[in-house]
């Protein structure tokens, strides 16, 4: 049974182009699509909501979560703050792959209610991984073998991780382009940020590598990979040697370094998903880090890494990456559409991100104009998902703070 047609009227749109607020418009959602905006026929038995005093934009991206064992639990709050799309890094699970694409399924249907899911399956790491149900690569035909069998699983791109081996990485990436299968992840340590962009890795998460690529201190490189060397023997020794020179690396940040590398990033489209509400003690430098990129023009994406960082919560943490991209020098609609346009842009879909015509019907109703203070994002009068309004009312309200889920452990 088609749902309901849906009509929200007085309502100010902010529809991610980069176009200037709409005031008093008359909203047409029917069939799972807008149908108009503007001055629209209404049509019989909709729905009406007013929309007086309130913003309608897109609804939102998180483009980094993870899903882990128990995802139905993550539901609720993720549409509760108007993220009706993720795409989920890495999902613990018996066999990770079918779980992702089974989920993915059942959302897209309707038999789950959840937002809309891009994933991947297991990450891929070196021979001794750091989390379990990643699949191992040690060598270039075993990692050839991991992005195939992604593929043939239905997998919508591979990640890759830390101790992923340099030729494995290379093969990997070899195979994925032949595959047409975008590769995102962290740099492994035996890879740098240039090379992954070189090769074409699609997305760097959490700023891995950057760090690493820009300091003033050549040793570090050396250092890193000695480090990493450990992780087999002594992954307590390991992890704390490599936390340490991150933050040394941090320290001795030369933007002169990175001038050059932001440069290719922009120019070869490397799109960044720097994951600041999670980055714990580089939060700072991380900051300055966005704020170079943006000036650079690499392409930003909003991601939170809930899930995989402690304390990070789904949903409302979102909107503590909103805020952090605005104190990073990102003027509001640019943070706005990292979470929507520049999400659907990556994602190679011409079907969300905005509010325009013909575009699937996911948006969210908000209480203040988020342009005038991102912060307004927090305020989701409703959120309306392939044409239905979902029901968040037994759902936990977002109120996280800027900063919010400051993590010791590893970002995955």
């Amino acid at each position: 049974m088609a749902a309901m047609a849906i009509v929200i009227t007085h309502v100010t749109v902010i529809d991610g182009t980069g176009a200037a607020p709409k005031p008093d418009q008359t909203v047409i959602l029917e069939g799972g699509r807008i149908r108009s905006t503007g001055n629209g026929r209404v049509p019989k038995d909709a729905r009406v909501i007013d929309g007086t005093g309130r913003y309608l934009i897109p609804g939102l991206w998180d483009m980094h979560v993870h899903l882990l064992a128990k995802p139905e639990k993550a539901f609720p709050k993720l549409l509760a703050s108007g993220i009706t799309g993720i795409r989920n890094m890495h999902l613990e699970a018996e066999n990770a792959l079918g779980a992702a694409v089974k989920l993915r399924r059942e959302v897209e249907y309707g038999a789950v209610e959840g937002p809309r899911i891009v994933t991947n399956g297991p990450m891929i790491d070196g021979p001794v991984p750091v989390w379990s149900g990643s699949v191992t690569a040690g060598d270039a035909a075993s990692a050839r073998r991991a992005v195939r069998t992604m593929n043939e699983g239905g997998a919508d791109f591979v990640k890759v991780y830390d101790f992923l081996p340099r030729d494995a990485y290379f093969a990997l990436a070899a195979e994925a382009g032949k595959l047409h299968l975008p590769v995102a992840g962290h740099v492994p340590v035996r890879v740098t940020a240039e090379e992954a962009a070189r090769v074409g890795q699609k997305s760097i998460e959490h700023l891995s590598g950057i760090f690493e690529s820009c300091t003033g201190d050549g040793s570090v490189d050396r250092d890193m990979k000695q480090a990493a060397n450990l992780w087999p023997i002594s992954r307590r020794e390991s992890a704390g040697r490599m936390h340490a020179l991150l933050l040394h690396a941090a320290e001795t940040y030369d933007p002169r370094i990175c001038a050059p590398l932001y440069r290719l990033f922009a120019e070869r489209k490397t799109w960044q998903c720097p994951t600041l509400v999670a980055l714990g003690e580089v939060r700072e430098a991380g900051l300055r880090v966005v704020r170079e990129m943006h000036a650079a023009g690499v392409p930003l994406l909003a991601g939170t890494d809930a899930g995989g960082s402690a304390n990070v919560e789904p949903g409302e943490s979102l909107h503590g990456e909103l805020e952090l991209l605005v104190e990073a020098g990102l003027t509001p609609m640019e943070a706005l559409q990292a979470a929507t346009r520049n999400a659907a842009e990556f994602l190679g879909r011409n079907d969300i991100g905005t509010v325009e015509k013909g575009k699937l019907a996911d948006v969210v109703l908000l209480e203040g104009n988020p342009l005038e203070d991102i912060r307004n994002t927090r305020r989701v009068a409703a959120v309306i998902l392939r044409g239905r309004i979902i029901d968040t009312a037994s759902s936990e309200q977002s109120s996280a703070t800027p900063g919010a889920g400051i993590q010791q452990g590893p970002r995955r």
